[in-house]
């Protein structure tokens, strides 16, 4: 099954998916994350949380992956961290 969804929030070892289709709590997941400027990322992920409410539906995804799997991600963030904060 292939879900499209929109990153909300993201942390060094976990996402937030909004989406319209979502799976049990413990399902394993592929990831493929555009991100932007870079080539995608896959990653491999277990839900750990499913939100299924009028104002917010969606899954949190916790990484499952060495630590070096997950490092472009959290250069990618630590880059998008510090353009924000140059900006503002």
């Amino acid at each position: 099954m292939v879900i499209d969804g929109f990153v909300e929030d993201v942390s060094r070892t976990g996402l937030f998916l909004r989406a319209p289709k979502l799976v049990a709590t413990g399902s394993s997941a592929a990831i493929e994350i555009e991100l932007p400027g870079e080539p995608p990322l896959y990653l491999t992920a277990e839900v750990v949380r499913v939100e299924h409410s009028p104002t917010r539906a969606g899954m949190g995804l916790r990484i499952v992956a060495d630590a070096q799997d997950r490092r472009p991600l959290a250069n990618f963030i630590m880059r998008q961290h510090a353009t924000l904060r140059r900006a503002g």
